[in-house]
């Protein structure tokens, strides 16, 4: 009786865990796809849309005697005119999704690729919802801080991506940014609660290192001097291997760094000094084939050092910030300091 009453407990436990899990992970898409939805359905037309309504507008109300026009033409300018403005400027713009309804497709979109992946290589589902407590920066963590700075540059250029793309679609500039840093917080954080249901389990560490990257990429959004000034990167450098493929986690491959720029300041007047930078960074190397026993590779670095600014050279002649985001390997001069 005694082990029947434990099993029973036991499994009790299990399905109220499972329960719960289940619960909790549909409150957070819940709560996420409400907060999308309130912001997708602000349709305020664009400036050049409201201008071409206006211009509609007037001259229909000009033709019945209700409004002058704008500007007084000429009889003949008007005959000119007058076949080319019978259309509403607007119309032949008229795509087959709102900007609302792309704003949720979006948001489901990268949703469902990012739940489609975990259940194919991250194993999610396979687990009750439970969490991870990771660690930071210390050298007996799984890949010595390396992912938690991985987090923090994710979220901080996919906020600034999420941004370019609400721009396209006619948000305004506050608009965009805002939006951005709550799309690539929603997201982060559906993938942060589907951690929870795998063997990784769910990570506050990870979690606060999203949110710190978000709200960074909404303040440089918000402030553009500290952009000019100022850039997160994350420099990979090929192995020429499978592991190229999977680089986002490969941390073996991947430094981070803040990377001061010269021509961000006025000061610097020598159009060759602007192609400086003054970086300070950090990566850890050793950890992907530590097992636990035998030898002891591991070792974290910080590091300073100059770098050329590849991202000003590349505005010579593409318009891209891609390299704001991204440091091209060998590159830039440095010196290591070891922390074991």
């Amino acid at each position: 009786m005694p082990v029947k009453s434990a099993m029973e407990t036991w499994l009790g436990t299990e399905r109220f865990s499972t329960r719960f899990s289940l619960e909790l992970f549909f409150l957070v898409f819940l709560c996420f796809w409400g907060a999308s939805s309130s912001w997708a359905q602000q349709e305020s037309p664009s400036q050049s849309e409201k201008n071409g309504f206006i211009t509609f507008g007037q001259e229909i109300l000009s033709q019945e005697g209700e409004l002058p026009p704008l500007e007084q033409e000429t009889p003949s300018e008007k005959e000119e005119s007058f076949p080319s403005e019978q259309k509403i400027p607007s119309e032949g713009k008229k795509e087959f999704f709102s900007r609302g309804q792309k704003t949720l497709l979006l948001n489901a979109g990268s949703m469902a690729a990012i739940f489609v992946y975990g259940l194919s290589q991250w194993d999610y589902g396979q687990d009750g919802f439970h969490s991870a407590n990771e660690g930071w920066f210390q050298r007996d963590t799984e890949y010595g801080g390396a992912d938690k700075l991985g987090h923090f540059w994710s979220s901080y250029a996919l906020s600034h991506l999420y941004s370019y793309v609400y721009r396209k679609w006619g948000y305004t500039e506050k608009e965009a940014n805002l939006y951005g840093a709550l799309s690539n917080l929603g997201v982060q954080t559906f993938m942060e609660v589907a951690d929870g249901f795998s063997s990784q389990g769910f990570s506050y560490e990870d979690l606060i290192m999203n949110v710190a990257g978000a709200g960074v990429a909404y303040v440089w959004g918000k402030v553009p001097y500290l952009a000019k000034k100022i850039d997160f990167r994350m420099e990979y450098t090929p192995g020429f291997n499978s592991r190229d493929f999977g680089f986002s986690t490969n941390y073996e491959r991947q430094r981070f760094l803040m990377a001061i720029k010269a021509d961000g300041f006025k000061f610097v007047k020598n159009p060759y000094l602007k192609y400086l930078e003054f970086h300070a960074g950090y990566y850890a190397r050793g950890y992907e084939n530590y097992e636990g026993h035998g030898s002891d590779d591991r070792r974290r670095y910080l590091y300073v050092g100059i770098g050329f600014n590849v991202s000003r050279l590349l505005q010579n002649f593409v318009d891209t910030r891609v390299l704001d985001y991204v440091q091209i390997p060998y590159t830039s001069v440095r010196k290591d300091f070891p922390l074991d």
